[in-house]
């Protein structure tokens, strides 16, 4: 298995996995610290694009997007470089023409922020340090297309893969999709060929009033211009037959009993309906088992459940008809190292939902918005 690295990777990390929005570099650092809209050091426009946006998931500007290609870190990342986005007539396929809305959209969809208005000093910042980037006094615009995956995925060469993925997909997911807090580990999960290829076309908002036919998911979409079909097929064959990474941790810190985790929620009584119906947690991802049952107005308990305590903020979802991007949290996150096997999980219908605000379950990845296993509720 091929372990090519970019020289940077560690620090790229760090864009997502080391210091949090907000929280102000070591002393003589010059990425600034970006706080309620407040960008301060001699850089604000560059900690603005390397770091997360206070309130939102944990992925910046840098995350998708380098300044330019080839990029000083190596990586080739999902969106175009910016470097000179302030010099182009227009944004997203020319639906935008003011350079604000299309990060607005960014800030939105992909990385679940609000939105910045014209005097926010993180977009004036942004747009000052970008504007500094570029040496020409016009640029094109920039052109993408969402596609289908081939209808064939098979073919693909697992080592080429390797290669790619650490070039590419190894900036969110980690070298050699061991995981990081910007996206999970997929290595060992044996993913299927076809999920992978719909994944890496078409992640994205279902609803999304900027981008068409996207499928689900807070991963941002390789277009044809970004990815090659054969060097998807490459990167899927790669994922599909990976190996799962070894454990550092303690082996014994495996929760076996009947323990559980809770929510806070309203007094419950025992007047719904749906009091008694249960749901199978259909596994996708994760090693995600288990059955749920509605035992009362706002709790629900799934007996033998197993997930295997990876990913990045993880929680039970409620939502209506598979629509968790608009659901809502029962639990706290359940990340945590060695898992969970054979558990008994309560998870609580929060002040302000009800049951009727609900037919299904997910194990959900909130910041990437990926459904680990779910299931719907019948009598």
């Amino acid at each position: 298995m091929s372990r090519i690295v970019p020289l940077v990777f560690l620090s790229m990390l760090a864009y997502g996995c080391g210091s949090p929005a907000g929280e102000t570099e070591t002393e003589g650092s010059t990425t600034g610290t970006t706080t309620g809209g407040e960008t301060a050091g001699p850089e604000g426009g560059q900690a603005v694009y390397e770091q997360p946006v206070e309130g939102g998931n944990t992925f910046a500007c840098a995350t998708c997007h380098a300044i330019t290609e080839p990029s000083a870190d190596g990586f080739r990342r999902p969106g175009h470089p910016i470097g000179d986005a302030t010099r182009r007539p227009h944004y997203k396929k020319s639906q935008l023409t003011d350079m604000r809305e299309a990060v607005n959209t960014c800030l939105q969809e992909w990385m679940l922020a609000d939105p910045w208005t014209a005097e926010d000093s993180r977009w004036t910042s942004l747009y000052a340090w970008l504007d500094g980037q570029t040496g020409v006094e016009a640029a094109p615009p920039v052109d993408f297309d969402i596609v289908q995956p081939p209808a064939d995925m098979s073919g693909g060469d697992a080592n080429n893969g390797n290669v790619l993925f650490n070039q590419s997909c190894a900036v969110c997911h980690g070298l050699d999709a061991i995981g990081t807090q910007q996206a999970p580990g997929l290595a060992g999960l044996g993913l299927d060929l076809d999920y992978i290829g719909l994944r890496v076309r078409t992640s994205g908002l279902p609803d999304s009033p900027t981008y068409e036919g996207l499928t689900g998911g807070r991963m941002p979409f390789w277009s044809a211009q970004r990815l090659s079909d054969d060097e998807l097929r490459d990167i899927a064959a790669w994922i599909a037959n990976s190996e799962a990474p070894s454990t550092t941790g303690d082996p014994t810190d495996t929760d076996t009993g009947d323990s559980d985790t809770t929510t806070t929620g309203g007094d419950c009584g025992m007047t719904h309906p749906m009091i008694g119906w249960t749901a199978e947690l259909e596994k996708k991802l994760h090693n995600v088992g288990g059955t749920a049952e509605i035992v009362d107005d706002c709790t629900i308990v799934i007996s033998n459940f197993t997930y295997d305590g990876a990913g990045i903020d993880v929680r039970i979802y409620g939502g209506i008809d598979g629509n968790y991007h608009n659901g809502f949290a029962m639990t706290e996150d359940l990340l945590k190292p060695g898992g969970y096997e054979g558990v008994t999980l309560t998870a609580t219908v929060p002040d302000g939902q009800t049951l009727d605000d609900l037919n299904g379950i997910s194990v959900w990845c909130v910041d990437v918005g990926v459904d680990f296993g779910s299931g719907m509720f019948s009598p």
